[in-house]
């Protein structure tokens, strides 16, 4: 009989051990880095999956922080190539005419991938971004036709350095009033770097 209940509690002991320890994991705070890795998992298929097409953004700034969204998925999530093929062609819809014309979409994509190896091999990535406010955004208008320029600033982490990609800007509205990105440019003067522990 007594072999009976030391076996009985040895299967009692470990039955609430094993239960204990589903509780603990089911009810243990998730890591910063898994709640990092899902934000940026969600953020990447809400782009993949955005209709550019039919819910084109509305401003200038708009057209920008999207414009950076996709910039900060290419270098901050691990991507499929077929990953990388869609997200370049989400941001091709953002490029007026003209700048489409400068390299066709296979050879945007094949620049696109190399980029994203070059970055990934030095395990740099683009940590966060900042748009101008709306009021800060400038118009013109140039042969009857409108243009908006403004300012994104771009966090690039590598290792313990980080440093600021300050990046202009320039949009022209097209025939139905949307506003595409004509070109952009690095302010080379406003760049900056510093070092984190």
């Amino acid at each position: 009989m007594k072999k009976y209940i030391k076996t009985i509690l040895i299967i009692t002991v470990l039955a609430l051990l094993g239960v204990g320890y589903f509780w603990y994991l089911s009810n243990k705070e998730p890591s910063t880095q898994t709640v990092e890795n899902e934000n940026n998992n969600r953020e990447l298929e809400a782009l993949l999956t955005r209709d550019i097409d039919n819910g084109y953004p509305q401003s200038p700034k708009e057209v920008v922080k999207l414009y950076s969204r996709i910039t900060e998925a290419y270098y901050k999530t691990k991507l499929t190539e077929d990953q990388i093929n869609t997200l370049g062609r989400q941001a091709r819809k953002l490029f007026d005419e003209e700048l489409l014309g400068t390299q066709t979409e296979e050879e945007f994509l094949a620049a696109l991938k190399k980029d994203i190896e070059e970055y990934n091999n030095l395990n740099r990535y683009v940590s966060d971004y900042k748009v101008d406010e709306s009021e800060n955004v400038e118009y013109k208008t140039f042969d009857e036709r409108k243009y908006a320029s403004l300012n994104a600033v771009y966090m690039i982490r590598q290792g313990s350095a980080l440093a600021n990609s300050n990046t202009k800007y320039m949009l022209r509205q097209d025939g139905e009033g949307r506003w595409k990105i004509l070109y952009w440019e690095l302010d080379r003067a406003a760049n900056s770097e510093t070092s984190t522990q």
